[in-house]
């Protein structure tokens, strides 16, 4: 399956995008570590991930706090050997503990996560929902529409 990842980080009120190899990638922890390693001033990298026409993830990663987590479809993500990283966020995030803590709850279908999570941006939590679910809109059509509404089309548009 093929996939699309990129971490963008803003500095000076401008953003930069960078691809991102996802092949070391284990866990959520080690996605956010790439993220961190791009940080700027502004102290914000958003990592966009797609696959296919299945889904979409965006990961937010802010100095050493926890990374927040939103997918546009939980179950396709399940079923993703690159959402598997997101998959197990959002399974501890249900279960409330460690994924290894017993077996994986049955995820929905549909968005879940912090839809919250780009709103001080300018994109609601609604608004995040709504490219989710919107009928007809390819992830990679709702991941360009989340760039262009957050002013980072032009750095998504280099990396693609």
């Amino acid at each position: 399956m093929a996939y699309f990842a990129a971490a963008f980080a803003r500095s000076g009120g401008d953003w930069a995008g960078t691809e991102l190899d996802l092949d070391e990638v284990e866990t959520l922890d080690d996605l956010a570590d790439l993220g961190r390693e791009l940080l700027s001033d502004d102290g914000t990298v958003l990592i966009l991930l797609e696959e296919e026409d299945d889904w979409f993830g965006v990961v937010r990663v802010e100095g050493e706090d926890d990374p927040r987590v939103y997918v546009s479809d939980a179950a396709e993500t399940m079923r993703s050997p690159v959402g598997s990283v997101l998959a197990k966020a959002v399974a501890e995030h249900l279960s409330d503990g460690d994924e290894d803590d017993g077996p994986v709850p049955v995820l929905p279908a549909g968005p879940y996560g912090d839809a919250d999570l780009v709103s001080d941006l300018g994109l609601t939590g609604d608004d995040l929902n709504e490219l989710a679910l919107a009928t007809g809109l390819s992830p990679s059509e709702a991941v360009a529409s989340m760039a262009e509404r957050l002013g980072f089309e032009p750095a998504l548009e280099s990396v693609r």
